[in-house]
């Protein structure tokens, strides 16, 4: 392990980084925001006529936007809500987001969740070469201790890398400064919901309990 103080692989900006130097690295990062919006029940019929503008009002945002997409029913056939991925410059920009996206102003939302996070590797939704498989959510906060995570952070680095090009984008939900690592949100590319079961249940932090509450696997597609 000596060649990877800090368990993250060559080639990840966080390579070497541990301690104080990983928190500001974080720290001066540019904000970037996981939005979860839940729909209502008996919206289906208004999020359809409003869903031409709500596209317009993401494509506004430009190079802002990291990912944009619908969170499913596990069959496929229900819209459970939206999720933005969204680099804004700090929390009450996106509170603002929310305020003025046109489904959030017509009241379809039940509830809506905003973490703050960061995309680790700048990878972008309209970069990935889709495989026509389905996509998933996962997410879920950390219960785990810092040491716990240090344990496990190179098995953890080393099995995501095993899923190469399978990941959308993935990375940290962070505290409200951006200097904790308190959870995960990640966005991947299987072929069914038992194959994202399997990706999670294997992984090493959740294999070993640093997820043992309210983690979540979640059935998405592209907003565009």
């Amino acid at each position: 392990m000596q060649d990877q103080p800090s368990g993250y692989l060559p080639g990840d900006p966080r390579y070497g980084l541990q301690g104080e130097a990983l928190k500001n690295y974080y720290r001066t990062k540019p904000a970037q925001w996981a939005i979860y919006c839940w729909d209502r029940p008996g919206v289906a019929a208004t999020r359809r006529a409003l869903l031409a503008e709500q596209r317009r009002y993401v494509e506004s945002f430009g190079a802002r936007v990291i990912g944009y997409g619908h969170f499913l029913s596990d069959d496929g056939r229900d819209t459970l809500g939206t999720s933005f991925f969204m680099q804004l410059d700090d929390r009450a920009a996106a509170d603002a987001f929310v305020a003025a996206e046109p489904l959030a102003g017509a009241g379809l939302y039940a509830s809506v969740e905003i973490h703050r996070w960061s995309n680790s590797f700048g990878k972008r939704a309209a970069d990935y070469r889709r495989k026509g498989l389905q996509q998933f959510l996962c997410t879920g906060p950390k219960t785990g201790t810092p040491e716990f995570f240090r344990q496990h952070l190179h098995a953890h680095e080393s099995y995501f890398a095993s899923y190469g090009d399978s990941f959308i984008f993935r990375g940290p939900i962070r505290s409200a400064d951006g200097a904790d690592n308190i959870g995960t949100a990640l966005l991947l590319e299987l072929p069914d919901r038992a194959a994202a079961d399997r990706f999670w249940n294997e992984e090493p932090f959740a294999r070993n309990g640093g997820y043992s509450r309210d983690h979540r696997i979640i059935r998405w597609q592209f907003g565009d």
